[in-house]
């Protein structure tokens, strides 16, 4: 019977031949040779070209077969070669054989699930795990748990899994070499760089944090950003205290001398903390003399003008707050509601932060339609006192109609994968344009 021989991407035959046979004269091509032509397809990297007889073959390092490889062949009769060599499948990357490794099962687009060698790997395993607990804000506690244990000796039984000491050793390892591998990156970065901060205080440990991000377009022109530090600033959060703390965070990542922009909260200690910054850095390193170095985040600008307008309307929207806190308050009320709920609602109820303004929108938002629902609650509940009036509701819905457009365009701003500078203008003149509108109110609280 005959045996078909692969074919190149031209049609051609391609012969293949064992070391078996007449003694051929063999050169092989050495790569470190000026006069040699570059190799550059990976199947070189188990394949070795050599000159027999005159005419080029390459040979393959697992099966030793040779195959041709003239000027005018291409190399996928090579990779088919590759993909069927027994010997090579039953290696793997340590060079281990097949009966040293088990088989691994790896599911493919079609349905169709294909083998391959694979060797146990403490440390890569380690290393995962580690990731694991990172990425989804997992307890580092969890490897601890016995159930959690008993399932990971049953996935691999050679797998060691340490203490939760151990994981946080490594997580901190892995942040010190990502975060030099980052500022390394920021290093050869050829723009100058926009810096963001965001500060707050966390209510129940009464401690201050700021968030300090760098933006910066990179050699593709894609829009970029890196979260530099996430870090404790201690009180009093004054000028001085802010200055000091950002400017070593700018010399940490040799960020002073390609400075755009910081952009920070609308405040008193922010604007003498960037002047302290302009002072320690520098004008002759900052753009315009650090003219256009101090920017004041309009979102946070937004967010004073929209709070200060809330104030007036405290009263229904503590109705509604009230409300949701007490139906949301256990498992058993959020059943009774249900009980209550004659129409479709997809959306939840949901209690918002106080501090934060776009969470009461979202709150109000999520709240309108459930009116009935509160309604036919207070004739069953009698416990149930915060029921908002009619006057209430009807305020409600046009506030809550106003601050969708300060909501949106406050995400818009905040936004972090688009550059948004562009669309500042325009839309701070929309704002303008609504409010004139809104002067027409015969609502004597909105105008």
């Amino acid at each position: 019977m005959d045996t078909a021989t692969p074919m190149d991407e031209d049609g051609n035959h391609v012969s293949i031949s064992d070391d078996e046979g007449e003694e051929d004269e063999v050169e092989e091509v050495n790569p470190h040779q000026p006069s040699s032509r570059k190799l550059t397809s990976k199947v070189w990297l188990d394949m070795k070209k050599i000159k027999i007889n005159g005419e080029w073959k390459a040979k393959c390092n697992w099966c030793h077969k040779t195959l041709t490889a003239g000027s005018r062949n291409s190399t996928k009769h090579l990779k088919l070669h590759l993909q069927s060599c027994t010997l090579r499948k039953l290696k793997t990357k340590d060079g281990k054989t097949l009966h040293q490794a088990s088989l691994k099962g790896m599911a493919e687009n079609d349905g169709k699930v294909s083998m391959e060698s694979y060797t146990f790997n403490q440390e890569y395993a380690r290393a995962e795990l580690g990731n694991m607990l990172v990425l989804h804000d997992y307890p580092l506690s969890m490897v601890d748990h016995v159930r959690f244990r008993r399932f990971v000796a049953a996935l691999q039984p050679l797998f060691k899994l340490h203490t939760r000491n151990t994981i946080r050793t490594d997580i901190v390892e892995r942040y010190d070499i990502e975060k030099k591998k980052a500022i390394e990156y920021m290093s050869i970065v050829q723009s100058r760089v926009a810096v963001t901060t965001d500060m707050w205080t966390f209510d129940s440990q009464k401690k201050g944090y700021m968030a300090i991000t760098a933006h910066f377009i990179d050699e593709s022109w894609r829009l970029r950003n890196i979260l530099m530090r996430f870090i404790y600033v201690p009180a009093p959060h004054n000028a001085e205290v802010i200055a000091d703390q950002l400017h070593e965070s700018l010399v940490e990542w040799n960020l002073d001398e390609k400075l755009l922009t910081v952009t920070v909260d609308n405040c008193n200690a922010n604007d003498k903390a960037i002047a302290e910054i302009v002072g320690k850095i520098g004008k002759s390193k900052l753009l315009s003399e650090g003219t256009l170095l101090h920017m004041r985040c309009c979102a946070h600008i937004l967010n004073l003008i929209v709070k200060d307008g809330l104030d007036v309307m405290q009263s229904a929207i503590e109705n509604i707050r009230e409300s949701v806190a007490y139906w949301t308050a256990s498992p058993k009320r959020i059943e009774k509601f249900a009980k209550y709920k004659k129409v479709k609602i997809k959306r939840k109820l949901r209690l918002d932060c106080k501090t934060r303004w776009n969470s009461t929108f979202v709150m109000l938002n999520i709240a309108l339609p459930y009116r009935p629902v509160f309604e036919r609650a207070k004739e069953k509940e009698k416990q149930y006192e915060w029921l908002p009036s009619s006057e209430e509701w009807a305020f409600v819905v046009d506030v809550v109609e106003r601050l969708r457009l300060f909501y949106e365009i406050t995400e818009l701003f905040s936004g972090t994968d688009d550059v948004t500078a562009n669309v500042y203008f325009p839309k701070i003149c929309e704002i303008k344009m609504k409010m004139r509108q809104w002067e027409a109110s015969s609502n004597n609280t909105i105008k």
